[in-house]
C-alpha cells in the first residue's frame, strides 16, 4: 500500500517506473494495482496474464519518458 501512495505521488515518470518494478520483485503488484496505476496515467491496460499486463505499463511508462524527455530538448 505504502508504494502504491508513492505512486500516485511521484512527480518524474522514472520514479513511477522504480516503483513498479519494486512491486514486481516483490510480488505485490495485482490486477486492481495495475487499473489504477493505468487510471492515473489516462491509460487503459488490457486484461490478461499479470505479467503482460505490468509489462504493459511500464512500457507505456517509457514511451512516456521517451518523448517527454525529447519535447524538453
Amino acid at each position: 500500500m505504502e508504494l502504491m501512495m508513492e505512486f500516485f505521488d511521484a512527480d518524474k515518470l522514472e520514479d513511477k517506473l522504480d516503483i513498479i518494478q519494486k512491486m514486481e520483485v516483490r510480488e505485490e503488484i495485482d490486477d486492481h494495482i495495475i487499473d489504477n496505476f493505468a487510471a492515473s496515467m489516462d491509460v487503459v491496460i488490457e486484461d490478461g496474464d499479470i505479467r503482460k499486463r505490468t509489462e504493459d505499463l511500464k512500457n507505456v511508462l517509457r514511451t512516456r519518458m521517451k518523448y517527454e524527455t525529447a519535447r524538453f530538448r
